[in-house]
Parts: structure tokens; sequence; C-alpha cells
């Protein structure tokens, strides 16, 4: 009988933490959104894995975002440093190089390496958070581990980024119908704004 009673006490306590530790991952996620929905200013050193048909290009890039402009200046490779980019609202893109800027339209349906930290700054914003989960980030850095689902111009894109105990970004990856289209490595992440409410 008291073999009994302790299994269940055991198992209740351990039901209770579970439920603890979820709670913990949503609160933490609803906080996550929010600081990403309210950023105005943010400066980032970014690894990107650009992958077009079959082809994997590797960028290292700055990126910074101000009021709704996202700014990318590409470091590497070295035959494209000092390319770069502005990207208006998510939508409208202007090349620029040694001083001259050349209106490229709209970015359209895909993801490139210079819109893919955009598209991910905007999916932790808006995305529906469709996963959460606290994992082991290259088996040594404890990270909570969120899925987003986000739309770009009518297509579904599948987000997943990897964030540090003070919800800084680490790793994301970008994907549409099972392929991955980009994945992102960030070597530094500032936050230089953020509106509180």
């Amino acid at each position: 009988m008291k073999r009994s009673i302790l299994t269940l006490l055991t198992i209740i306590a351990l039901t209770l933490t579970a439920c603890a530790a979820q709670r913990e991952e949503k609160d933490r996620t609803e906080q996550l959104q929010a600081r990403y929905a309210g950023m105005t200013d943010c400066a980032a050193r970014v690894e990107v894995s650009d992958v077009h048909g079959g082809e994997t290009l590797r960028y290292t890039l700055d990126v910074s975002r101000k009021n709704g402009e996202t700014h990318v200046e590409v470091l590497s490779p070295e035959e494209l440093a000092g390319v770069g980019a502005v990207i208006e609202n998510g939508e409208q893109l202007t090349l620029r190089f040694e001083g001259t800027m050349l209106d490229a339209g709209s970015v359209g349906r895909g993801v490139s390496a210079l819109n893919a930290t955009d598209v991910f700054l905007r999916a932790v914003a808006n995305g529906c958070v469709t996963e959460r989960s606290m994992e082991r980030l290259d088996g040594e850095t404890d990270a909570l581990r969120l899925c987003f689902e986000t739309e770009r111009e009518g297509d579904k894109l599948f987000v997943t980024g990897y964030f540090d105990g003070e919800g800084l970004p680490l790793y994301a990856e970008i994907e549409h119908d099972g392929e991955i289209l980009a994945d992102l490595e960030f070597t530094d992440f500032t936050f230089r704004d953020i509106l509180t409410s």
C-alpha cells in the first residue's frame, strides 16, 4: 500500500514538473515574440548558407534593421564584398555597390542570402508558433527551439530558430515544401532599440 502511494506521489510530482516546464517554455516564447515584434533597431553578423538548384553558397553578412528597413552588406566571399542591399518592409529591394544604388524591384517569392535574415526576423515577430522545446544545439549549448509558420507571397514557409537564454538568435533554418532554402548562423546579434509597452 505504501509503495502504491509513493508511486502515485512520484507520478503526480513528475506531471506537475512537466506542466511547469511547458508553462515556462510558453511564457518564454510569448516574451520572445513580443520582444522581436517591438524591436525597431538591431545589428547582426550572420553566416548564411543559401541553397539554390542543389548548390549551396555561403556568405558572411553584416545585417542591420531599423524602422522596417533591413540593410545587408556582404563581407564574404571576397568577390562580392561591399555589395549591399536595402529591403523595405520585406518587399522592395534596392542593391548598392560603391555608392551606386539600383532599384531591383520586389524581392519576389524566393529566399536568398540577402533577405534570409529579414525573413527570419519577421517570422519570429509575427509567425505562428507550431513547436517549442528546449534542445542542446551542437551538443553544448542549451537553446529554446521554436518553429514558426509564416507566409511569403502566398507560399507557406517554416522557420526554425534556436535562441539562447537571453532570447538572442543562435541558428535558424528556412524551409519550404520540405526543402531547406537557407540556414543562418548568428555569430553576433545586438538589440539596439526596443519599444516597450
